[in-house]
Formats: structure tokens, C-alpha cells, sequence
């Protein structure tokens, strides 16, 4: 069934076409990834869906819903969640960074806090509730980051490069926790440049070059795709 649905999705910027007519849908309770050489659009499309930027042409729908005129706050209790590249914590402990966005949904302060604590214990970061993020490797702070969409309690979950800048061992402890997300209900789209990671946890995946969607299927279907291949390696394909 359906979550998301994406209809001939653009967004100009002056003369700069940066997304071009996406169309594309997510199921429930997939994991989906989303590649493409730098300036692709990929983030781009990550802010039309949230509602950063409004769209120039196109419909997105979740659930059925049209969300095209809905601000960023609303697409967000509509069922939206999203990480962006750079993390930014509040100067406040762990806890406290998830409890502000658990206050979106939760008015009682005791239920947030609630919330929060869930979501800590299941990104394995219930231990430093109490710590400052500054404090923190980038790892735990890119898993408050995840925490923080988490706790607005999303049915679709848009991940940012939440692997970049760690290292491979940081890397393969945080695919279990992608995982385990998707297994708590929380269909995921994630922007990824790390390959290997992004195939391993993908059930399929989407490829955008120049603003478009070039291909899309299972990570063995689009890895095999002379588009693709065209897209990040330069060779000529008379068919692309």
C-alpha cells in the first residue's frame, strides 16, 4: 500500500531546474534509498516533500492527502519526519533534544519526557540522557539528530547522510538501528553517498541525476542500469 506518492514533482529555482518532474511511490514499511552524484536534487526533494521549499509544479500525497499547501509544522503532525546533514543540538542534554520535538504531539511535559526516553533507549542512547551533545562523537550526535525526527512519532522518516562522516565501524553498528526503525512501523527514505551501506539496507532504490529520476528498482536492478552507471561513471550509453 501506498504512503507516499510523488507526481511530476519540480521545483525551479530562477532558470535552475533543480528537480524535474519526479514521480515516484513509497510503500509502507519499506526502506528506500535515494542516490545520485552531488547536486542531483536529492535534499532538494527531501525539502519539497517536508514542505522547506514549496513545490513549482506537482503533487505530493501521504496517506491520500494532498500535502502541496501545508507549511513544514503541519506536514510534520501530518506524519513527516526528517534529519538534515548538518546536526545541530540544543544546548540542552540529550533528553531535553528529544523532549522538544515530543512536545509537538505530547502537551503534558511527563508524557514528552516519556516519549523521549523511548525513543533514547531504542537509538541505544538512553545511558547518556544526561550528557551534553557537545560532549558527544559526531555518531551519538547524528543519532540525536534521528532521535529528535523520531519523537514527532512519523510514519514516513526522511534520513539526511546520517552515516556521513563516520567511520566504518560507526557505520555497520548503525545499520541495525535504520533497521529497527523500519521494524517499529517507520516507513524511511535515506540519502546516502556511502554505497556499500546504502545497498545493504535498501529494499530498492531510487537514482536521480540532474534534477530527474533515472532509474529505479532493487540495489542489484539499478546498480546493473547503463544509466546509472553513465551518471556516475562518465561512460557514454546512446540510450541515456
Amino acid at each position: 500500500m501506498s504512503l507516499l506518492e510523488v507526481k511530476q514533482l519540480t521545483k525551479r529555482f530562477g532558470g535552475l531546474v533543480a528537480v524535474n518532474k519526479m514521480t515516484f511511490e513509497i510503500n509502507k514499511g519499506e526502506i528506500v534509498g535515494l542516490i545520485g552524484p552531488n547536486g542531483a536534487g536529492k535534499t532538494t526533494v527531501f525539502n519539497l516533500i517536508s514542505g522547506i521549499f514549496p513545490a513549482s509544479e506537482g503533487n505530493i500525497l501521504l496517506n491520500g492527502r494532498e500535502l502541496k499547501r501545508m507549511p513544514a509544522h503541519r506536514r510534520s503532525l501530518a506524519g513527516i519526519g526528517r534529519t538534515f546533514q548538518v546536526v545541530r543540538p540544543f544546548e540542552m542534554t540529550v533528553l531535553e533534544n528529544v523532549m522538544v520535538p515530543a512536545l509537538a504531539r505530547n502537551k503534558s511535559t511527563k508524557l514528552a519526557r516519556q516519549k523521549a526516553e523511548k525513543v533514547l533507549e531504542m537509538m541505544g542512547l538512553d545511558q547518556l540522557s544526561d550528557s551534553e551533545p557537545g560532549n558527544l562523537t559526531l555518531a551519538q550526535r547524528k543519532r540525536i539528530e534521528v532521535a529528535r525526527a523520531l519523537a514527532t512519532d512519523p510514519e514516513l522518516l526522511l534520513l539526511d547522510e546520517v552515516l556521513a562522516g563516520l567511520n566504518p565501524t560507526e557505520v555497520a553498528e548503525n545499520l541495525p538501528i535504520i533497521r529497527q526503525v523500519r521494524d517499529s512501523g517507520v516507513t524511511i527514505i535515506f540519502i546516502e553517498h556511502l554505497m556499500d551501506a546504502m545497498m545493504s539496507v535498501s529494499e530498492r532504490v531510487l537514482v536521480m541525476d540532474q534534477g530527474a529520476l533515472i532509474s529505479s528498482g532493487t540495489p542489484a536492478e539499478v546498480t546493473q542500469d547503463a544509466c546509472v552507471i553513465k551518471a556516475y561513471l562518465g561512460e557514454e550509453d546512446p540510450q541515456c
